[in-house]
């Protein structure tokens, strides 16, 4: 079966219209090229189309469904139109973001929000790693930009430094650190007594007090909001982004602890891109919404 999109046109203003002398007005054609594409519509389905013992064409229940399937083809190809002249106008198919896990991802979504509400055809991929990952998943990716908080190892393409991060090593009120911690500083030995919640990834140094410690107990999970509620059920101590966790510090859920170790640190993310030259219409509206939230 080898419906064409010029019968799909056809049936459509023929259902739409209710007439075939009507139907061949709109399409410009003549009264005899409308009834043998609608005669060759049906050869092709082998289904009668319309019920033809009353005056005007109604279709048939089968010629409902058929008519359901070829408006589908006619948005599908006024769809693949809008595409094309979107792509003639620089718009790049396809688009790859990667970001460091500890970056707020509204930070990442509201960019993404004004590209969609531009309708850019452009394809987004957005993924997330941590630390060191990031700067290898770009690479695996072919990526086109990504925001890090580690300095690139082999790469060396065009960036700017965004907004700060200040960090915070908390542990739950209730917590026997969080206890502690309200009367006394505590010591490293106090912390080493308490399981220590991370991202599971390998180590870097991006200067947290706790990067040289070793704990007896340690609770691996994949990002920071796992890592929260962990905190937040008393499962151990951590480091959170203060973004994340601003209501639980005024509120007093959560306590920054006071130790003998730095116990806020601050990092600043990095925005990699590749050059200009070598970005699409999508990733240049994306770093001119990024840029607004560059410092010097």
């Amino acid at each position: 079966m080898d419906i064409t999109l010029e019968q799909a046109r056809v049936f459509d203003s023929v259902v739409r219209l209710g007439t075939i002398q009507k139907a061949a007005t709109e399409l410009n054609k003549a009264h005899s090229a409308v009834v043998y594409a609608l005669k060759c519509l049906e050869q092709q389905t082998q289904l009668t189309l319309f019920d033809r013992s009353a005056h005007r064409n109604r279709t048939t229940p089968e010629g409902e469904i058929v008519l359901k399937y070829c408006r589908q083809l006619l948005t599908t190809r006024r769809e693949l139109q809008d595409m094309c002249r979107k792509l003639k106008n620089e718009w790049e198919p396809s688009l790859k973001l990667i970001y460091d896990g500890i970056i707020d991802f509204n930070f990442i979504g509201d960019a993404l929000f004004k590209l969609n509400e531009m309708q850019a055809p452009t394809e987004v991929k957005v993924l997330s790693a941590h630390l060191h990952e990031v700067e290898d998943l770009f690479t695996q990716e072919e990526a086109d930009m990504m925001v890090t908080i580690l300095p690139l190892q082999r790469l060396q393409i065009p960036s700017f430094r965004l907004k700060p991060i200040l960090m915070h090593l908390v542990a739950h009120r209730q917590h026997p650190l969080g206890l502690v911690s309200r009367r006394a500083r505590l010591t490293q030995a106090d912390l080493n007594r308490h399981t220590f919640i991370t991202i599971k990834t390998d180590p870097s140094h991006v200067g947290l007090g706790t990067e040289l410690m070793k704990f007896d107990s340690y609770f691996f999970v994949n990002d920071f909001a796992t890592k929260k509620l962990a905190i937040l059920k008393c499962l151990g101590f951590g480091w959170l982004p203060d973004y994340l966790i601003q209501s639980e510090l005024k509120s007093g859920a959560l306590r920054t602890l006071k130790t003998e170790i730095d116990s806020t640190h601050t990092v600043y993310p990095r925005l990699y891109h590749r050059p200009e030259q070598f970005i699409g219409k999508a990733a240049g509206q994306l770093l001119t919404f990024y840029s607004k939230e560059k410092i010097s």
